[in-house]
């Protein structure tokens, strides 16, 4: 079903940390991103909160004391236990925006999907197990909560969209006043579920055009569409890309930790000149070249590009700004950029992928990768590379045009 029962009754299976015996389930807190179960230990008395079946919590779910705040992880995972422990030592009752779009009436059980959280990827992942309540769970009508910046994506169909407007940084926060907004509306109807929302949907779960409403690169036309090959580099200025600029040695491993520790003073310069050449290089065997550069910045670098690449750099984001970058990502044969979640909709667009990725990002491979679905293994990891932060842009060219011009040689090889 990948829900579990909220109101009225809740469903969670803790265990007291001090008696080992089950925790009694008296109730439900939704603070923010958290899902939660209020607990009680029936021998010891002490009371807890203890996550919910729905995000990371359906792998790592941990329990915190009420009294003193102390988390209990047995999992090991700081972060996620961090979080919980800071949010609740800085709750607070402070109003946010909170905007209800009800889309259709309300006739069956429901299922409520907390799409909120403090990393835009985490909060899009959990967006896409929409499709799957909507698709396969016929008997239901689905509620989504969403950081208002998501709430375009919101798929047709839901029920209702309920529109936080937490911004990213203030995603992990314990909000009373959010809690009882949620309260309210929840107990409003006779059953609601918690939808389990999977950190990672399978492929084959979600399209991403029922998301943004726009069509994905047609892989049928890929050979079609080289009369103007579109590349393009998604760019960030708080994970760039360091690797050595033409003529540059390539770092040893005491260079490279050096670089990781301290990057230089203008990370965002080094990049434009690194994004530069490659542009260049790759021009230089497909003249016919469209390659533009898109994603967030905080510094004006206007002008530090050649003229010919098209900027699509921007200082703050709205919905339909991203939905002109997702048409940029979907008009694109390959998508180059460093690893993070800067490629999720970028990957779901695009033909291809290049991803340079760095040894203290391979425990999270392919976790900012959304798949398209192709019907042979081969033919996925032709279109889907990844390689070495360090990459020079000379051998990223190569590697991005042969990617370009090899697809089609590649599949009769292959007899994809």
């Amino acid at each position: 079903m990948r829900a579990t029962a909220l109101h009225p009754a809740t469903e969670a299976d803790h265990e007291c940390p001090h008696c080992r015996v089950r925790l009694r389930v008296e109730g439900w807190h939704v603070p923010g991103m958290r899902n939660l179960a209020d607990l009680r230990c029936t021998a010891c008395g002490r009371e807890f909160y203890g996550d919910l079946a729905a995000g990371q919590a359906l792998y790592t779910p941990m329990l915190l004391e009420k009294p003193t705040g102390e988390v209990h992880d047995p999992h090991g995972v700081g972060w996620f236990a961090g979080w919980l422990r800071d949010s609740y030592a800085r709750r607070t009752d402070e109003p946010v925006p909170f905007e209800v779009q009800e889309r259709r009436a309300i006739t069956r059980h429901v299922v409520l999907l907390n799409c909120l959280d403090t990393l835009y990827g985490h909060s899009l992942l959990k967006l896409l197990n929409a499709q799957y309540h909507l698709e396969r769970r016929a008997e239901v009508d689905l509620i989504v909560l969403v950081p208002s910046f998501l709430a375009w994506m919101v798929p047709d169909g839901a029920a209702q969209v309920w529109s936080v407007g937490l911004p990213l940084r203030r995603g992990a926060e314990w909000n009373e006043w959010l809690a009882r907004e949620i309260r309210r509306r929840v107990e409003a109807f006779e059953r609601v579920s918690l939808g389990h929302a999977l950190s990672h949907p399978r492929p084959d779960e979600f399209d991403i055009e029922r998301f943004t409403r726009v069509t994905p690169f047609p892989l049928d036309e890929w050979d079609a569409r080289l009369i103007r090959p579109a590349v393009t580099f998604i760019w960030r200025d708080d994970r760039p890309w360091l690797a050595p600029t033409a003529g540059g040695a390539p770092p040893n491993r005491r260079e490279r930790l050096r670089r990781l520790m301290a990057p230089p003073i203008r990370p965002e310069a080094r990049q434009s000149e690194l994004v530069s050449e490659l542009a260049e290089a790759l021009r230089r065997d497909l003249p016919a070249l469209d390659f533009a550069v898109a994603g967030l910045v905080e510094a004006s670098v206007r002008g530090d590009l050649p003229a010919w690449v098209k900027d699509m750099r921007r200082h703050e984001l709205d919905a339909e700004a991203e939905r002109g970058w997702c048409e940029r990502y979907a008009a694109s044969h390959v998508v180059v950029g460093v690893h993070g979640s800067n490629l999720l909709l970028p990957s779901a667009h695009a033909g291809g992928v290049v991803e340079l990725i760095g040894p203290e990002r391979w425990g999270n491979f392919t976790q900012d990768i959304l798949f398209r679905e192709a019907g042979d293994c081969r033919e996925t990891l032709f279109r889907y590379r990844f390689v070495d932060e360090l990459t020079t842009p000379a051998d990223l060219a190569r590697l991005t045009g042969m990617v370009l011009s090899g697809r089609e040689s590649f599949r009769r090889l292959m007899n994809v």
